[in-house]
């Protein structure tokens, strides 16, 4: 789960929200600064909560690759096939594919 935009959302739309009330009931602009910057420092650090709440139930599953069937981990190795490139060689004197017969 991609948890990086948590603070930044929860920051927006509270700041949305006081602007948007303090805009209603008639506060000055000096009055709506001060409420919409202290919103938004109380709001970023409860965004950052949140995150580090989702972060923290974050569990990566086990790669197949990675574990054994005795379940130790094993580092994962290339097949000598799959670490060519896929494009033909070029051989001397010739265009790539190209039979010399």
């Amino acid at each position: 789960m991609n948890t990086k935009r948590i603070p930044a959302l929860v920051m927006l739309l509270a700041g949305a929200v006081s602007t948007i009330v303090t805009y209603i009931n008639h506060y000055s602009l000096e009055d709506m600064l001060v409420v919409l910057i202290l919103t938004l420092i109380v709001f970023l650090i409860i965004g950052v909560a949140i995150k580090l709440v989702f972060d923290s139930f974050h569990i990566e599953e086990p790669d197949e690759d990675k574990v054994d069937d005795e379940g130790e981990v094993l580092e994962k190795t290339e097949n000598p096939e799959d670490s060519g490139t896929d494009e033909e060689e070029v051989q001397p004197g010739g265009e790539a594919g190209e039979d010399e017969t």
